[in-house]
């Protein structure tokens, strides 16, 4: 349930969390730690998933009048990928965060 800070944040470098230059340089990057395909997150680490997204979009409220749109990394990648896998709570975070 640790939040860390990445280098790429603290240099403020553009992203390279999805295969799409257009998207790391307008996107976060959240990374919760993890095989989620052999085992559910943590209750410790969705609480402080939900913190930081809930911390970020009141920080960066609205881009050009839309809210902040929160999906998982196969909603988003353009390359085909499990994660954040199928004992991730992707439905949860659809719900929680709708966009």
């Amino acid at each position: 349930g640790e939040i860390e800070i990445g280098s790429r944040w603290t240099r403020q470098i553009n992203g390279g969390h999805v295969a799409s230059d257009y998207l790391n340089n307008i996107a976060l990057g959240i990374c919760l730690v993890g095989d989620f395909n052999r085992d559910v997150p943590k209750k410790a680490q969705l609480a402080a998933l939900e913190e930081l997204i809930d911390y970020l979009r009141k920080r960066c409220g609205k881009v050009k009048g839309h809210n902040i749109v929160v999906l998982g990394h196969k909603q988003i990648n353009p390359k085909p990928t499990d994660c954040p896998g199928d004992r991730f709570p992707l439905k949860w975070l659809n719900r929680e965060f709708k966009n």
